[in-house]
């Protein structure tokens, strides 16, 4: 049967369409902010209540609305933007189609009201879902201010979609960051549930911005950037080569003063630092691209954080040889240095070697070969080191404690009962000792053995995580720890605190993104406690799993990474020894992440290589 075509009734049209613009309270947020910013406001404040999502509230200072316009500023279509096609061309501003206000106010309790210079009164229009409901005059400051009240009452669907309060305020605050460092010219403030989260001054300068967002990890180690080539300038700042991470949450890029996204420019910058960073991780950067507004279309979706340009290979080659310029001016010197009592005549033979070398030589850059490492997974089939039997934890002390080794026979004498003083006497090895400051040699009676130190005592911590009965022996700080995080490590945290708390950490999350850290699993014990627990959230944002489960396994493997000895620390007899008492409990052949632990010689290849 044919079916006759009608036209749609506006309130059911701007519905639809509002499904493109408003997804949730962030998209209100920003165009309400982006709005103001278009109408030249030195001052916007914005106010939250439950996440967004009970009310929104936008007040600035800019070009007010003259009242017979203000009806107007609910229409579709309706812009003091553009006028004529050419316009679009050279568009300067956030706001151009005049879709946003339409379509926010037909999903939610909508007010407005603007006061102009000369008038004595504001006046106000309120809406519900999109249908006017009352006009008044209210008395105000000068300017515009916008309250969007119990978001998605009309339409459930999309406000079942909807995140946790908590969750969806993270994203705002987020994207007021952002803002905040592109227009340093304007005061803007944030408040959700009544407390202050942010107040940025006029006349606070970029690096002062950067310093309260970021704190010091990156104002500490970034390098300004100034690049120009034809139409494009390139500037603002990028990271210090030695600062690099596993996730891309650190990430600016703005196009004309536009917050967008962009897989080419991040490709060009990830280019230019291919060679200067370790495979695998991503720098830090906040890049503001300026171009001519004739080159680049941002008419390209409702949400407008995509744009295209015009001529991508000109945007391309000014990212990456402007990044590529400034990090060919560094020199990185490498913070670990041999001991002086140890290799001291190792170092003097390296400083004149050809090679590049870890002993505090000097190296222009990062000299990776371009190869891919596998992906390590601590779900993958690992078999058990053949050579190491799996011992269960009561049963291999109380046999050690009526067993000894002979160290002269190399084997157990189960006659002797008591336990051996010897340090380097182990359940199942014998320390030899530490070469490199990062392997342990070991033997048994038929083979000896070259254990990577960080990937053992990786594999013992994480063994020890994933024991259901195991019980986290905690450290208490005296005065604690206190941090600033990012938005996303904030969501992060909040997100897996129980795990974090059944490892032992005490953590409590305090206003501005600061957290304090009260206590820490003893195998934390030395560790820089600030760095690795940061390293653990960056590690953890990364994974992108909806399985509980192997989530919470990759949270253990990642902890027990950056917690675990490193390459080059020294470790005293003691500290081998007590790292090879743990190993005996239960291991595999490889790390969490599937690296191998140890490498075998046996005695019969030994006695091969020597023809014996």
């Amino acid at each position: 049967m044919t079916q006759k075509i009608i036209t749609l009734p506006k309130q059911l049209a701007n519905q639809i369409a509002a499904g493109e613009v408003v997804e949730r309270p962030l998209s209100v947020v920003k165009e309400l902010v982006e709005n103001s910013l278009d109408a030249g406001a030195t001052q916007i404040d914005i106010s939250l209540k439950n996440g967004g999502i009970d009310e929104i509230v936008v007040k600035d200072n800019g070009a007010w609305i003259l009242w017979e316009d203000l009806p107007l500023a609910l229409e579709k279509y309706s812009t003091s933007k553009i006028q004529t096609i050419e316009d679009l061309y050279e568009v300067m501003t956030f706001g151009f189609r005049w879709e946003a206000l339409a379509s926010i106010a037909s999903v939610s309790e909508f007010t407005i009201s603007s006061k102009t210079l000369d008038s004595i009164s504001a006046k106000q229009i309120i809406t519900s879902g999109w249908e006017i409901t009352s006009e008044a005059k209210v008395a105000q400051e000068n300017g515009t201010h916008i309250k969007v009240e119990n978001l998605f009452f009309n339409t459930p669907a999309r406000l079942a979609y909807l995140k946790k309060p908590r969750t969806e305020y993270l994203k705002i605050q987020e994207f007021i960051q952002k803002v905040a460092l592109i227009y340093p010219h304007v005061w803007l403030s944030l408040t959700h549930d009544q407390k202050g989260v942010y107040n940025f001054p006029i006349g606070q300068s970029i690096r002062e911005r950067i310093y309260e967002i970021f704190w010091w990890e990156f104002s500490e180690n970034m390098r300004e950037l100034s690049h120009e080539f034809s139409w494009v300038r390139v500037s603002w700042y990028i990271t210090d080569p030695k600062v690099s991470f596993k996730n891309k949450n650190r990430q600016l890029l703005y196009v004309n003063k536009r917050v967008i996204q962009s897989p080419m420019i991040a490709k060009a910058v990830f280019d230019a630092y291919n060679r200067f960073i370790p495979h695998g991780t991503q720098p830090w950067y906040i890049l503001s691209i300026d171009v001519d507004p004739t080159q680049v279309d941002v008419n390209v979706h409702p949400r407008k954080m995509e744009v295209r340009f015009a001529w991508e290979a000109t945007i391309f080659r000014s990212v990456y040889h402007g990044i590529k310029d400034e990090l060919e001016r560094v020199s990185l010197v490498w913070d670990i240095k041999a001991p002086e009592d140890t290799y001291s005549t190792w170092s003097h033979t390296l400083k004149d070697s050809s090679k590049n070398s870890f002993w505090g030589v000097k190296q222009e850059y990062y000299t990776g070969s371009g190869t891919k490492f596998k992906s390590y997974s601590p779900y993958k089939n690992t078999t058990t080191n053949p050579s190491q039997a799996s011992i269960e934890f009561n049963k291999q002390i109380l046999w050690w404690n009526q067993h000894s080794w002979d160290s002269t026979s190399h084997s157990l004498n189960v006659e002797n009962n008591h336990q051996t003083q010897d340090l380097r006497e182990t359940p199942l090895w014998r320390i030899i000792g530490q070469v490199h400051n990062s392997y342990i040699i070991v033997e048994t009676s038929t083979w000896l053995q070259i254990l990577d130190q960080h990937a053992l005592a990786e594999r013992v911590i994480y063994e020890k995580l994933s024991n259901s009965s195991y019980t986290p022996k905690v450290q208490w700080l005296l005065w604690g720890i206190w941090m600033h995080l990012i938005v996303s490590e904030i969501e992060v945290l909040e997100t897996y605190m129980e795990d974090f708390e059944n490892m032992g950490f005490e953590i409590e999350i305090l206003s501005n993104n600061n957290i304090l850290i009260s206590s820490i699993p003893d195998f934390m014990s030395g560790q820089n406690i600030e760095k690795s627990f940061q390293k653990i959230l960056s590690d953890v944002s990364g994974v992108w799993s909806v399985w509980l489960d192997e989530i919470r396994h990759k949270i253990w493997a990642y902890t027990a990474c950056r917690s675990a000895v490193k390459f080059w620390d020294k470790l005293s007899i003691f500290e081998i020894n007590k790292l090879l008492y743990d190993a005996a409990i239960d291991y595999s052949a490889t790390c969490p992440h599937g690296r191998p632990v140890v490498y075998d010689i046996s005695l019969d290849e030994l006695l091969d290589k020597y023809e014996r």
